[in-house]
């Protein structure tokens, strides 16, 4: 039997460095929040050129947070690939929003710009791409046609960490960007974890 994955195995050579993390943590007494996430915040707001980085349960609650701060009328409608994974599509739905689906660029597997002004309607307030695999998605096209419609973006990062787009990092283009630490993550926490990003010059989260 072939194994999916092996956490354990993938981890092994950072056991030490993870016990002294741990050991660090349990002596502080510190153990939600503290100057760890604080730090970790801090320095992942700078390596993506953003102007805040907030740490969050999961990038569920990520991608839900940067919805809510838009405060969109109820039945409004996001676009969004048709391939991507649930919990995206959950975003929307929580918020009481309208998934309108996307097909993807089979080259790529990520949304097709060419297919998305077309599935644009009057009650379309947002584009939230998802970069698939390690490859982020087509921004100069997309950020052109949010910009023509007057439409948000939010990017939902859970796949590319430190992915670029013609030398810029995923995370950095649109208005927010949700990012998940889940264990099998490109970057993966011990646990479940989240980041949303912000490029707006004031955080509207309160």
């Amino acid at each position: 039997m072939i194994e999916y994955e092996n956490l354990h195995n993938l981890n092994k050579s950072l056991f030490e460095e993870y016990k002294t993390a741990f050991n660090e943590v349990l002596e502080s007494g510190w153990y939600i929040l503290g100057n760890k996430v604080k730090e970790f915040e801090k320095q992942f707001a700078t390596y993506c050129n953003t102007k805040h980085c907030v740490g969050v349960a999961n990038g569920l609650d990520a991608l839900n947070l940067s919805l809510r701060a838009f405060n969109f009328e109820k039945g409004s409608e996001v676009i969004v690939p048709s391939n991507t994974y649930i919990a995206t599509i959950l975003s929307i739905v929580e918020n009481g929003l309208q998934p309108i689906l996307v097909e993807p660029d089979l080259a790529t597997y990520n949304i097709n710009p060419k297919l998305i002004e077309q599935a644009i309607t009057p009650k379309t307030k947002a584009i939230m791409v998802v970069h698939l695999y390690g490859k982020v998605c087509e921004m100069d096209a997309i950020l052109s046609i949010a910009k023509k419609h007057n439409l948000k973006v939010i990017e939902d990062c859970a796949q590319s960490h430190g992915a670029k787009f013609k030398g810029q990092l995923s995370g950095s283009f649109g208005d927010f960007a949700a990012h998940s630490f889940y264990p099998t993550k490109n970057l993966g926490a011990l646990g479940d974890a989240g980041l949303l990003q912000q490029m707006m010059k004031r955080l509207l989260i309160k």
